[in-house]
């Protein structure tokens, strides 16, 4: 059976103010009833899709929703999957005790760098806290990840952020590139790009394990090419990725700013069936530049948020891939959309 994933901001509060954050309003809360209305609705999406549903439950801050609590159980006691993805500093040993009883696929707390970079992005004492919520959470047998937002002042951090990590046993560590168009203090270059890639490979072959995999994941958008390993990995918009936001709204992709409906205007099959831009986003297509690259049919271009934020476009190649472009055949593009 697929998985399907719904990506669920429940509230746009947050006890934090990072500075690279996405969030333009910190208010909006989901209110009991909307609360209910889409869950509801999620259940009788995939009744009738016959897909299997992971719910990830993300913020803001999710822990902040008064019925967090509520929800996770009603998730679980549905027999969907269960993830949350907070940036740590709320979750003591209660806290971690709860969780843990819910059985959930995995905690991601937030950690962006070293301890000097976290606390200037995210706040003074911040990481302390959220390495305390972590060491909570592996106490209970809890599956942990650790999500790295990488940008200009940060992402030499890989090497001691993964040494870190490793000392909290933490299970999995990967990291991905800022999505903005700021291309001067905060996007990367591709040679900053590519050098994060490099590094970043080295130590998911320093903590490599039996298996094959490793503490350090190198699956997101164009590192493949540092790792040398095949691609696994392409853009999830328009296809089995759903994400809810605290009005209602639905997205395809929380860091594409295209609204697609929003669920109380009817079924989620019927709306995600009948919007343009989730068609047009689950529609085969090459980026320009892409044309004849050996990866294509898994890279699809790389990471269409990142590019979109830099350019206004969606179907051109990844703003950060070093291999050259490939303009030798004629394929079938995407329409182009510009903000």
């Amino acid at each position: 059976m697929r998985l399907h994933f719904l990506q669920w901001h429940i509230t746009h509060r947050c006890n934090l103010r990072c500075t690279h954050c996405y969030q333009g309003d910190y208010s909006q809360v989901m209110d009991e009833d909307l609360l209910w209305e889409g869950f509801d609705k999620y259940l009788r999406f995939l009744n009738k899709t016959g897909l299997m549903g992971q719910v990830n439950l993300t913020g803001g801050e999710p822990l902040l929703h008064p019925s967090f609590w509520d929800l996770s159980e009603r998730i679980v006691r549905a027999n969907l999957r269960l993830g949350v993805l907070t940036n740590g500093t709320m979750i003591d040993e209660r806290c971690a005790r709860r969780l843990a009883l819910l059985k959930p696929v995995f905690v991601q707390v937030s950690l962006d760098g070293a301890k000097a970079n976290h606390d200037r992005i995210r706040g003074e004492g911040t990481f302390e806290q959220a390495l305390r919520g972590i060491d909570c959470l592996k106490a209970q047998g809890v599956h942990v990840l650790v999500s790295f937002t990488v940008q200009k002042q940060n992402y030499r951090d890989i090497r001691e952020l993964s040494i870190i990590c490793r000392q909290h046993n933490v299970d999995k560590l990967w990291w991905d590139r800022v999505v903005s168009d700021d291309t001067k203090t905060l996007a990367l270059t591709t040679e900053e790009f590519r050098e994060a890639c490099r590094m970043a490979a080295r130590r998911r072959w320093r903590y490599r394990r039996l298996d094959g995999s490793s503490m350090v994941n190198c699956g997101r958008p164009l590192q493949f090419l540092a790792t040398k390993r095949p691609c696994r990995y392409h853009c999830g918009a328009g296809g089995d990725l759903l994400i809810y936001l605290a009005n209602g709204d639905m997205m395809a992709c929380r860091r594409l700013p295209f609204v697609i409906g929003n669920f109380c205007d009817g079924e989620l099959a019927d709306i995600i069936s009948q919007s343009d831009k989730m068609q047009m986003l689950a529609a085969p297509y090459t980026p320009k530049g892409c044309e004849g690259c050996k990866h294509l049919s898994r890279c699809q271009g790389g990471a269409r948020c990142v590019t979109y934020a830099q350019t206004g476009r969606i179907n051109i190649k990844d703003v950060n891939c070093w291999l050259p472009s490939n303009t030798g055949r004629t394929t079938i593009s995407s329409s182009v959309i510009k903000s």
